[in-house]
């Protein structure tokens, strides 16, 4: 019988709890999201059947691994508010979207922080890009600090200083924004685009957020390798200095 491993924050309640397709925020692509009292989860599933979990006291092999990352519903909201920029409307009306008719749950959703409000018998909101940058320089900055409080380094053999932190944190925020607010974001930072794709891959490595998707660096005569799942890539990029191999433990002593 097939099952389903997934790993959920503790504080996050499993009852009364629905799963949501909606656009990604990005691409506009579906993407699975786990709601919940106000809570929304991205579910990222990687897929690997020669990998095991252990659940409680049992180990569960070949299964997919489900996780829930919280995402800010404002997030969701952002391309749809910005269709009509400079006009207000409820925001029930703003979400109105046939092929994604869950759109409908973010309603009541606070969106001050990156529209104005406009109060009365029906209240309406209207999308403001200064409050909208504003908040996302503290999504940032959020970032940031967990990527230091975590000594999180990825990709890099030194220390990285506080401009190299900025870029790949901006970076990091920009998989959930549009094209526009995307360059918004680098140009309020002093971030050129480009800077990414000249980028050496080591450096930064961008991971799909709706799927476990294959990441294929191409090289000018460079062979081809295997592809990589993103369990594996991960793997493969673990400091392994000190340890031991899995073979030294099974030989005769």
């Amino acid at each position: 019988m097939s099952s389903i491993v997934a790993v959920l924050p503790k504080e996050v309640e499993r009852k009364n709890a629905s799963i949501l397709t909606l656009p990604h925020p990005k691409s506009g692509q579906k993407f699975l999201v786990y709601s919940v009292d106000g809570t929304f989860l991205e579910l990222l599933t990687t897929n690997d059947k020669y990998c095991s979990w252990f659940v409680d006291n049992s180990v569960v092999g070949g299964e997919p691994l489900t996780i829930g990352c919280r995402v800010d519903p404002l997030f969701l909201i952002l391309p749809h508010l910005m269709r009509n920029p400079n006009q207000y409307a409820p925001l029930d009306q703003i979400l109105v979207d046939e092929q994604f008719p869950c759109l409908a749950r973010l309603a009541d959703t606070d969106v001050s922080s990156i529209a104005d409000i406009k109060n009365g018998p029906i209240t309406a909101a209207k999308f403001n890009k200064d409050k909208t940058l504003t908040w996302l320089t503290g999504k940032v900055e959020r970032v940031i600090g967990a990527m230091k409080d975590s000594r999180i380094e990825p990709g890099f053999n030194s220390a990285l200083s506080d401009k190299e932190y900025e870029r790949y944190a901006v970076g990091i925020v920009s998989d959930y924004l549009t094209e526009t607010l995307s360059s918004d974001l680098h140009h309020k930072y002093g971030i050129e685009l480009v800077e990414y794709e000249d980028e050496q891959p080591a450096k930064r490595q961008k991971m799909s957020v709706v799927e476990d998707e294959v990441v294929e660096v191409k090289k000018k005569g460079a062979k081809k390798g295997p592809k990589l799942t993103k369990a594996q890539r991960e793997l493969a990029s673990v400091n392994t200095k000190g340890m031991k191999s899995m073979a030294s433990f099974f030989k005769k002593k």
